[in-house]
């Protein structure tokens, strides 16, 4: 029974010790996720400016590609026309962290459909 004394709250002190390391984790995990939906998302904003560049005009595939992300994603996000149909588009990935200032991570997608 003494030894159960000595050891109470040692779970407790462990817990609140592993907590900054887990939530520092769940933070890195949470940021590597956004990225790839921002990726994802580029992609998609690129295939659909691209589109709608073949069937139309360049000028409407790069407010199209511009159109198809996110509204959350809309600030800072550029879309580039290169030819007649390649559309690139630019989008800024956002930090999960409130207050900390950007690093300037972007990501490119290109997509070129053929002319019809």
């Amino acid at each position: 029974m003494s030894r159960l004394r000595r050891d109470g709250g040692a779970l407790s002190v462990e817990f609140v010790g592993m907590l900054p390391i887990v939530a520092f984790a769940a933070l890195v995990v949470w940021q590597l996720l956004l990225a790839g939906l921002v990726a994802t998302t580029a992609e998609n904003a690129a295939r659909a400016g691209s589109r709608e560049a073949s069937l139309s005009t360049a000028a409407n595939g790069q407010s199209t590609a511009i159109e198809a992300l996110s509204p959350w994603l809309r600030d800072g996000a550029d879309a580039t026309v290169s030819g007649s149909t390649a559309i690139e588009v630019t989008v800024p990935i956002p930090i999960v962290l409130p207050g900390v200032s950007h690093p300037g991570w972007t990501v490119t997608r290109t997509a070129e459909f053929p002319k019809d």
